[in-house]
């Protein structure tokens, strides 16, 4: 069954009798708004939130494609399904092109509606941003399919092939690394290795998250419903004897779904960096600073705070200007970053001020390390001059000190520092 309360749209202009899917609908709880024309469509999409629109499809091309095309940009990445009683099959490319994401019929069985619409549903849930609704939604470009079988079924129509797309096929004992381009995985239900196959594609770390779907033929279905509730990696069943176009706009679907997801969490990586990162010198910024002292109150046991500050800067930005200090100031933090460890980890406190923790060091080693840093500094060019820093260092051998504390004496040294002419490091 369909494992959430939809909010499903059905917008039959052509009086198709769909009492089966209405009353399939109705028994999970769903909740049906129904409408009898494309103006009524768009006026209920502006007026609701809904998770499914089923619509019925006609041989009215031109117009089904005008609508289309102002309903999806409404509707976004809400899921979009074709019912094609009285549509010809020479017309499911066409829909699929401009949104439509599976293509079925009003006498399909219950688990089968339920299994296709949780199916894209699934996938849409994972998709929470609008930012995506940019995105192409129809035919997707240069798609990556490989298919695991030892018959090679003529399972797309042409216009699924474009120039990009490859279709693999490949045989049973194939090693799955071998393909990590691949987007979707089709797998033949005949293969004796089948459920092997789908939990391995799971176990993946490569392919954990790509669609795999299970190809069956009618009469072998049961088999292909079992591969898929033992809940090994499958979302999805293709019937090999369904229309090419319905098969191809199904695999367009998931092809689909899988970019934008992984178009969204992209995003959010970027924003996560963006706004934690300072956007002059890329190391950690003052926000992000306070979120990684706020959830560390003690300080760790051989470990140390050291505040750096570059000597005269004030007198760099006077001399050549802004934009020549702000390149001196990025010059440095990166060669800074550069001679710490990747575990190490290093912030802009304010102005020309960095903090930097480091762990797991005797106070002998951190000693050498902020007099290596001090010197090195000293004998470099950045952006064609000298520059020297002070440091101030606070070295922790127990776990009772708390990390503001640190900070707080580690600033404090590196004022001493500065206040003996610089380029040195004091340390407790």
């Amino acid at each position: 069954e369909i494992n959430m309360v939809l909010k499903v749209l059905i917008v039959n202009d052509q009086g198709l009798n769909l009492d089966c899917i209405k009353k399939y609908l109705e028994e999970n709880f769903c909740k049906i708004i129904e409408s009898d024309s494309m103006e009524d469509a768009l006026g209920v999409v502006g007026h609701n939130r809904l998770d499914l629109v089923l619509m019925v499809l006609s041989n009215k091309k031109q117009e089904y494609v005008d609508f289309l095309s102002v309903l999806r940009v409404t509707i976004g990445v809400t899921p979009l399904i074709g019912i094609a009683d009285k549509c010809p099959h020479s017309s499911f490319s066409l829909f699929s092109n401009n949104g439509i994401d599976d293509i079925l019929y009003s006498n399909i069985s219950r688990d089968d509606l339920f299994r296709r619409i949780s199916a894209i549903s699934g996938a849409k849930e994972k998709i929470y941003s609008s930012f995506l609704v940019k995105n192409n939604l129809g035919k997707q470009k240069g798609k990556k399919v490989t298919i695991f079988s030892n018959n090679h079924f003529n399972l797309f129509d042409n216009n699924f092939l474009d120039d990009g797309t490859t279709v693999d096929f490949v045989e049973r004992d194939y090693d799955i690394r071998n393909c990590p381009s691949s987007e979707v995985f089709l797998i033949d239900e005949k293969l004796e290795n089948v459920e092997e196959l789908c939990a391995t594609l799971k176990l993946c770390r490569t392919h954990q998250y790509k669609p795999v779907l299970i190809l069956t033929e009618h009469k072998y279905k049961e088999k292909a419903i079992s591969v898929y509730n033992r809940n090994i990696g499958v979302i999805d069943i293709i019937d090999i004897e369904d229309h090419p176009s319905i098969i191809s706009c199904k695999v367009n679907a998931h092809i689909k779904y899988k970019r934008l997801l992984d178009g969204f969490y992209r995003e959010v990586k970027k924003n996560l960096y963006m706004s934690s990162v300072d956007s002059l010198t890329s190391v950690y910024n003052r926000s992000f600073l306070e979120e990684y002292i706020s959830k560390r109150e003690n300080a760790m046991k051989h470990s140390a705070v050291l505040m750096v500050d570059l000597d005269g800067f004030k007198e760099i930005n006077d001399r050549y200007g802004h934009s020549f200090a702000d390149r001196v100031l990025s010059e440095v933090a990166a060669y800074i970053k550069s001679c710490i460890r990747l575990t190490d980890f290093i912030a802009r406190y304010g102005g020309d001020e960095f903090v930097i923790f480091m762990r797991n060091l005797s106070l002998n080693e951190i000693e050498k390390i902020s007099e290596r840093l001090v010197r090195s500094v000293e004998e470099k060019l950045f952006n064609g001059v000298h520059c020297t820093i002070s440091v101030g260092v606070c070295y922790v051998d127990t776990e009772q000190v708390k990390l503001r504390e640190a900070i707080f004496v580690a600033d404090s040294f590196m004022y001493i520092s500065k206040k003996e002419g610089g380029n040195s490091a004091y340390l407790c």
